[in-house]
């Protein structure tokens, strides 16, 4: 009878252990144990290259310059290539004086007979809108160049005042042509003087900007592959 009670019984677990089973795993459900929370050490250098990459995410000022070279090329086409070649058709086919060189009292007095009252208030139209707006354009094109292009110091200085006495010249070229055909010729070798001035100062700004241009690009490239070679930088 004995032996029955115990064969239906069947082995019964320690209390004990089966309370070490639970504490087992309730010990394995605890998270591990963690160190102390290092926080990643901030560098300049990384900053600095957390902000450039920002800003040319943004935009950059790059895009203004390209803007104002392409109104800039545009108001000389407009003036140059499209509405003074026109003004000859009013003229007998003489050529205004703003695409010549240089000329005398003699050609702008053939000129002011060619040209009726008509012809001179349509050049005198031009002169004071696309005439003044393309030395604008040019002053603000230069400096914006220049402000992107050269660190500050007489580069810059000195792109600035090129820019603003071509304005300065050319606007006051267009006033000395109006006098000048006005007065019947009077006057022609000062705006002759402008105007080869104007054409002068305009070739030279151009190449100047391009210039700008150049060595901006190739100082870009520079600093690009040296950012590659010191390894801050992936290459594209």
């Amino acid at each position: 009878m004995s032996q029955k009670k115990k064969q239906k019984k069947g082995p019964v677990g320690h209390p004990a252990r089966a309370g070490s089973q639970r504490q087992t795993t309730g010990q394995d459900k605890r998270p591990a144990d963690v160190g102390p929370v290092r926080h990643p050490g901030v560098s300049v250098h990384q900053v600095r290259q957390d902000l450039r990459a920002s800003g040319q995410q943004q935009g950059s000022p790059g895009m203004l310059v390209i803007a104002l070279i392409g109104a800039t090329l545009f108001m000389f086409f407009y003036l140059h290539i499209m509405v003074l070649p026109q003004m000859s058709a009013l003229s007998g086919g003489l050529p205004m004086p703003d695409h010549r060189f240089t000329y005398d009292a003699a050609e702008l007095a053939q000129l002011d007979g060619a040209m009726n009252e008509a012809a001179h208030g349509q050049l005198n139209w031009v002169h004071k809108t696309a005439g003044v707006i393309f030395p604008l354009f040019v002053f603000l094109c230069v400096s914006a160049v220049a402000a992107w292009c050269l660190p500050r110091g007489w580069g810059r200085w000195l792109s600035y005042t090129a820019g603003a006495v071509f304005a300065v010249v050319d606007i006051a070229e267009n006033m000395l042509i109006e006098s000048a055909l006005d007065a019947g010729g009077a006057g022609a070798g000062l705006a002759s003087v402008f105007t080869s001035a104007r054409w002068v100062l305009l070739v030279a700004i151009a190449l100047w900007v391009v210039l700008m241009l150049l060595g901006k690009a190739r100082r870009s490239v520079t600093e690009r592959k040296a950012q590659i070679a010191a390894g801050s930088l992936k290459p594209r």
